[in-house]
């Protein structure tokens, strides 16, 4: 994918997360902004539409749950990936809510390029 109209949102409380996914996601040419908390990411949202979003499960202010919940209310196109450190019950209620997975860290950074790449393949209808 090197299209460089791909809009990614990457919303994660750790830095090195931040940094590695985007990093990646550059490289392959997205355009990929970052968020430090659920709020930030919320914040973004109302500001441009992301094709896609990587949310961490647990972040500071608000959680991943609750930030799903506002960004697919504000852009229900938006395609979410969750991500987290341990599963629990919030994972299966991202699920249930629209993400379209959960990626568990440490991932594989084969990983966040693939999903980000069948997301863009299967939703050829809003991506351009």
């Amino acid at each position: 994918m090197k299209d460089n109209q791909i809009n990614v949102l990457v919303a994660d409380d750790e830095e090195i997360i931040r940094d590695l996914i985007t990093d990646l996601l550059t490289d392959q040419g997205f355009k990929v902004i970052v968020a430090k908390n659920g709020r930030e990411a919320v914040d973004l949202s109302k500001e441009s539409f992301f094709h896609i979003a990587f949310v961490d499960v647990h972040m500071p202010i608000m959680n991943g749950v609750e930030t799903l919940k506002a960004i697919k209310e504000i852009n229900p196109k938006t395609t979410i990936v969750m991500m987290d450190s341990y599963p629990d019950m919030f994972v299966d209620e991202a699920l249930s809510e629209g993400a379209i997975t959960c990626i568990h860290k440490p991932f594989d950074i084969k990983e966040i390029t693939g999903i980000a790449n069948r997301i863009i393949e299967n939703n050829k209808d809003i991506i351009p």
